[in-house]
């Protein structure tokens, strides 16, 4: 019989701070976004300006998706383990009147 050996409070405690860290991390994404000014690109190279200002945006946009995806992939994570430790602790409980 194969064995599934988890330290429910471990897990519980690491993804924790994964969600923690995750909010940190969107809150200080978030704090700064990046500006270019068409200009920036030079005389005569406006709409290159406003294409890379454009790009800039969209790549901050699509890190702030990512930071998203990894909280919400830990809690999610967080909320199977309890799942787990509940199934687990129901299941030794149930053994144990077996005998």
């Amino acid at each position: 019989m194969s064995e599934i050996v988890l330290d429910h409070a471990a897990a519980l405690r690491e993804l924790s701070r994964m969600v923690t860290d995750g909010a940190e991390q969107r809150r200080v994404h978030q704090a700064r976004t990046p500006e270019l000014a068409a200009s920036a690109a030079g005389r005569d190279f406006g709409d290159r300006g406003a294409a890379i200002a454009q790009m800039l945006q969209r790549l901050h946009a699509v890190g702030g998706q990512r930071i998203d995806a990894v909280t919400a992939t830990a809690d999610a994570a967080r909320a199977q383990v309890r799942v787990f430790r509940e199934t687990d602790t129901d299941f030794a409980a149930t053994l144990g009147r077996r005998r």
